[in-house]
C-alpha cells in the first residue's frame, strides 16, 4: 500500500477513521479529536481554507463557526470598545461597515459616543431644549453621548425642567 502522501493533514489517525474502502476520496472527519489551531490544516493546500472575499481576520475558524454548522457565524465580542446593549440587537455589518475585523466610527468625531455611529439618524424635531423665547433644539454635537434631551426646560435660562424624557434611546431599539 502507498500510506499517506506528502500533503496528506497531517493525523496519527488511521485511514478507516476518515475513509472507507468503497469511496477513498469522500471523506469523513471528526474534528472533536483534533489538536492545535483550525489553519494548521485549513490553510488552502492540505484542506479548505478561507475562501476569496472572506472577513478579513488573523483569528482562527474556530472562534466564530463551529464544525457542525459552518454557516451562521457565532461571535461574541469581549473588546471594551463594542457598545453597551448592542450585543443581540445589531448584525455585524451593522458596524463592519469593510470587510474587516477592525470596525471604523462611521462620524469619527464623534468616537466613541453614540454619535460616532449615529449622528446621521439624529432627527432634531424631537429634541427640544425650550420652547420660551423661541423654541430651540439640541443639536447632534449636544447630544453625542445620548445624555441631555431627556430635559426640556421652560425658558432659555435652562434652569427649570418642563418635562423629562427618559428610556427614549436604547440600543435594543435600533434607534437614535
Amino acid at each position: 500500500a502507498r500510506g499517506k502522501p506528502a500533503n496528506h493533514i497531517p493525523t496519527s489517525n488511521v485511514c478507516e477513521d476518515c475513509h472507507t474502502p468503497t469511496s477513498w476520496t469522500n471523506v469523513r472527519f471528526d474534528h472533536s479529536s483534533v489538536t492545535g489551531g483550525c489553519s494548521t490544516c485549513h490553510n488552502g493546500s492540505s484542506a479548505t481554507g478561507k475562501p476569496n472575499g472572506h472577513f478579513q481576520t488573523n483569528r482562527q475558524c474556530d472562534e466564530c463557526h463551529t464544525t457542525t454548522r459552518w454557516s451562521g457565524v457565532r461571535y461574541s465580542h469581549s473588546s471594551g470598545n463594542f457598545p453597551t446593549g448592542h450585543s443581540s440587537s445589531i448584525g455585524c455589518r451593522d458596524c463592519h461597515i469593510g470587510n474587516s475585523e477592525t470596525s471604523a466610527w462611521r462620524n469619527p468625531a464623534y468616537a466613541p459616543d453614540c454619535a460616532g455611529c449615529h449622528a446621521q439618524d439624529f432627527k432634531q424635531g424631537p429634541h427640544k431644549k425650550y420652547e420660551q423665547p423661541q423654541t430651540a433644539y439640541y443639536r447632534v454635537d449636544e447630544l453625542r453621548d445620548c445624555t441631555g434631551s431627556c430635559h426640556v426646560y421652560t425658558d432659555a435660562s435652562m434652569t427649570q425642567i418642563k418635562k423629562s424624557r427618559t428610556g427614549e434611546h436604547r440600543a435594543s431599539k435600533k434607534d437614535w
